[in-house]
């Protein structure tokens, strides 16, 4: 059992992360990522060390820029009390992942002169997207996308920055 709580020790990390990101470009493990030693990790690193180089260069100077849209739902979405046909369930959840990705569109939209990649992943409430910037454009893309009006029924949260790790490929073996 670890001596701290895992909230404590994932503080933590994201403490160590960020404070070696404000000053450099980093490609973290996710937490918690266990390698038996030392010795393997050094395995693990140097037979992709060209991926990373590749991928520290390219991001050298960029932040990523994390937009969760989600779309509440009318009612008792799991409710077995619900009275809605499944037909009839499955049309409102389209229609609100529509709305949240018509809001997602507009944040791109917004942004494209200051944002140059975005990704994306659908979530079960809505989208999440991820923004690459440079880093000096950071207040720009802060001003550009606080002009995004979000509907009723729509929540949009924007964090960061992040190391780019969503624009990281690394192939796994």
């Amino acid at each position: 059992m670890p001596a701290e709580p895992v909230p404590e020790m994932v503080k933590a990390f994201s403490e160590v992360l960020q404070r070696i990101f404000a000053q450099t470009a980093i490609i973290p493990f996710r937490f918690p990522t266990v390698v038996e030693s030392e010795a393997v990790l050094t395995q693990f690193v140097e037979h992709r060390r060209a991926e990373y180089s590749g991928a520290l260069r390219r991001l050298r100077d960029k932040v990523q820029m994390d937009v969760r849209i989600s779309a509440k739902s009318e009612g008792p979405e799991n409710s077995m009390q619900s009275s809605q046909s499944g037909k009839n369930y499955l049309r409102q959840k389209r229609a609100r992942y529509q709305q949240a990705q018509s809001v997602q569109e507009e944040f791109r939209r917004v942004s494209h002169s200051v944002a140059g990649e975005w990704t994306q992943r659908d979530t079960t409430t809505g989208v999440r997207g991820f923004a690459l910037l440079d880093r000096a454009s950071l207040p720009i893309f802060l001003e550009k996308i606080a002009q995004v009006h979000t509907p009723a029924g729509i929540t949009a949260r924007v964090t960061g920055p992040w190391p780019p790790s969503e624009f990281v490929e690394i192939v796994d073996e």
